[in-house]
């Protein structure tokens, strides 16, 4: 079974890690949700984000 860790920014627990890009300054996994957002702020456009309800 996989161990389950936390998220670096909103340290929920998650299953599935993201990992950030060099320049979002930030050491550490991310949550699903939490990479959405940082995937959003730093590329402002025309994206679809899924479950922007949860934020």
């Amino acid at each position: 079974m996989a161990r389950e860790k936390a998220c670096t920014v909103c340290k929920a627990s998650t299953q599935r890690e993201f990992y950030p890009m060099k320049e979002w300054d930030v050491e550490g996994p991310l949550c699903g949700n939490c990479y959405s957002k940082r995937l959003h702020d730093y590329y402002p456009g025309e994206h679809v984000r899924v479950n922007k309800d949860l934020d």
